[in-house]
């Protein structure tokens, strides 16, 4: 296996993900069955590619048994126990072992872009129910912070319309803005509910939140410097497409084998006459050179080879769909990324002039100047901006490991 977890490492030096993520990742690529279960495929994949050049040794058999000889040339029948030692050298055969092998190394290859496309797929799901966790317990600590303001506004406006300063719309306004910071609260822990349950999905166990805590957003300035310039050939997607193009080839090349004649070498010492003499007596022994010349094989060997024409052509034109796919899902993906980076800054932005238009709200309302709605306006621009601040940056992380896995 260290061939292969070579490969996967150099496939996986690029790769970024949240801060403070690097245990919950080595946590899931231990926990994870499907994983666990795709790393058996690759080592099942390399014995397998080991095997394929099996046709390059001589073979060895150890042969006995009893039998009869009776041919016209024989006075007699020959009958008794027989045993011997028979041997078999493959000289040529077509470069059909080469095919061969060349197959069974491009399948251990291609099981290792599968298990790096999984890892990088669970990549991914770790970092959505992760990032959605960070923005839900964002979201949480804004919503409660809003509730705390709210109340203080309605104790502050209580005391206004006890005072005969202003009406019971007052009141009757700050207790729908109560209700419905409620209804939001609610709502958040319902998704905070079923995002532990994805966790279990993932690593057949639910997570602490307090585990959950010490990972944290990506700053926005390293996302914006992310893969500024990549070379879709070296995407997995191409890799993969190339190497089966490789293994159809090497199909072709077996095939057209099946026209060529094998020649080999056949050996064989011990007792090879039937006889009921010593059965310690080996003192027989033959070999020889065997030409094998195909002359008709009811057409499998051209079909064959026509197939694998065919799926060459098919790899080809898979290859270089997979290039533009990548290239394409790139710039969509950068471009979605400059959009939420540029979003993100009009937010902060916009957060920090809400901050400044709630306190000179806050106090016209105490001098009589501004009315319930106004104040209620104002503190719900506020904390929506603060709000979107986590929603961005959670729209960020996601769609950087997406493009972090193009590649």
């Amino acid at each position: 296996m260290k061939p292969v977890f070579l490969l996967l490492l150099i496939l996986s030096t690029s790769a970024r993900a949240l801060e403070g993520i690097a245990s919950l990742e080595s946590l899931i690529y231990k926990k994870n069955l499907d994983y666990q279960a795709q790393i058996n495929f690759v080592e099942s994949k390399q014995a397998l590619s080991k095997s394929g050049y099996s046709g390059f040794y001589p073979t060895l058999n150890a042969v006995g048994g009893y039998g009869q000889n009776k041919t016209d040339d024989l006075a007699v029948i020959q009958k008794g126990y027989l045993g011997y030692l028979e041997g078999h050298a493959n000289l040529f055969r077509g470069f059909k072992d080469q095919a061969l092998a060349d197959q069974k190394n491009i399948d251990a290859k291609l099981s290792a872009l599968d298990l790096e496309f999984k890892k990088r797929d669970l990549r991914l799901q770790l970092t959505e129910v992760v990032s959605d966790m960070i923005y839900l317990h964002g979201l949480q600590d804004v919503l409660q912070e809003e509730l705390k303001v709210t109340l203080s506004q309605r104790q502050m406006a209580a005391k206004k319309v006890s005072a005969g300063l202003t009406g019971s719309v007052d009141n009757l306004e700050l207790d729908l803005r109560e209700n419905e910071i409620e209804i939001e609260i609610k709502q958040i822990d319902q998704l905070h509910s079923e995002n532990h349950q994805k966790l279990v999905k993932l690593f057949g166990e639910d997570l602490k939140d307090s585990e959950l805590d010490q990972v944290s957003f990506s700053e926005v300035s390293k996302i914006a410097t992310v893969s500024k310039e990549m070379r879709s050939e070296n995407s997995l997607s191409v890799q993969k497409a190339e190497l089966l193009k490789s293994k159809y080839e090497s199909e072709k090349s077996e095939a057209k084998s099946d026209f060529l004649p094998s020649l080999d070498l056949t050996y064989s010492a011990g007792r090879l006459t039937p006889s009921e003499e010593s059965p310690t007596k080996f003192n027989e022994s033959k070999y020889g050179i065997v030409l094998t010349v195909p002359l008709f094989s009811g057409l499998e060997t051209y079909y064959k080879s026509k197939s694998a024409t065919q799926q060459i052509a098919a790899a080809d034109k898979l290859r270089y769909q997979a290039q533009i796919d990548v290239d394409s899902e790139f710039k969509i993906l950068k471009s979605k990324i400059d959009e939420k980076i540029s979003l993100n800054s009009i937010n902060n932005k916009k957060l920090n002039i809400a901050q400044k238009y709630f306190e000179l709200t806050l106090g016209e309302y105490r001098r009589g100047i501004k009315n319930s709605p106004d104040l209620v306006s104002a503190t719900d621009r506020l904390f929506s901006s603060k709000k979107k601040k986590f929603e961005l940056l959670k729209d960020l992380e996601i769609l950087k490991i997406k493009l972090e896995n193009i590649y």
